[in-house]
């Protein structure tokens, strides 16, 4: 692994080592690259020289998580399609005091 060392000198590493090596922020000639996935993402504020950003998701994660919890509180989710159903006849097999209790309150964000 070779990071953030200058071009020529990861280069020069990778030219004399028999070993493969695994760049990040060394050289375009190592035998692999890598990056910190939240880096490339635009999950992170501040990234490193060598990191470049192939996405921003940051805010479409937050939108998302925002959107989650907002449903979650009004109880809108979930919604009939995402929970498994019981035949009306196995309902009314279960102990009343399970069918009279009600579900815990929403986590508050």
């Amino acid at each position: 692994m070779l990071e953030a060392i200058a071009e020529p000198l990861g280069r020069r590493i990778t030219a004399q080592i028999a070993i493969p090596t695994i760049g990040i922020g060394a050289s375009v000639a190592c035998d692999g690259q890598v990056l910190v996935l939240e880096d490339m993402l635009g999950l992170t504020p501040r990234v490193p020289k060598f990191v470049k950003r192939f996405g921003e998701l940051g805010p479409s994660i937050e939108q998302a998580v925002k959107r989650y919890a907002e449903e979650v509180r009004a109880r809108s989710f979930p919604g009939a399609e995402h929970v498994y159903p019981m035949r009306g006849s196995t309902v009314s097999k279960l102990p009343s005091a399970a069918k009279a209790r009600r579900g815990p309150e929403p986590l508050t964000l």
